[in-house]
């Protein structure tokens, strides 16, 4: 016996879509801004004085015969420390 079968139509799906990514770099600029600000300041930095007073005591002559009188200063005497 042969059995012989109809002949069908195909079939016929929708498609498979296969994705293939592919990547390219690109250069994207990124900006970070710096700002300086320059700030001055005073500082004090202390310059040690000595100043020294140098005075005379006793008798003086301007003369044999005429003696002159001479007055004490009312400076006061510095003095210097040491460190």
């Amino acid at each position: 016996m042969n059995h012989c079968c109809p002949e069908v139509s195909p079939i016929v799906c929708d498609p498979i879509q296969v994705v293939q990514d592919y990547y390219i770099p690109q250069i994207v600029p990124v900006i970070h801004p710096i700002e300086v600000v320059k700030q001055h300041h005073c500082v004090p930095i202390p310059h040690h004085m000595y100043p020294v007073v140098i005075r005379e005591e006793g008798p003086m002559y301007v003369s044999s015969h005429k003696k002159k009188s001479v007055k004490k200063s009312s400076k006061a005497r510095s003095t210097s420390r040491k460190r």
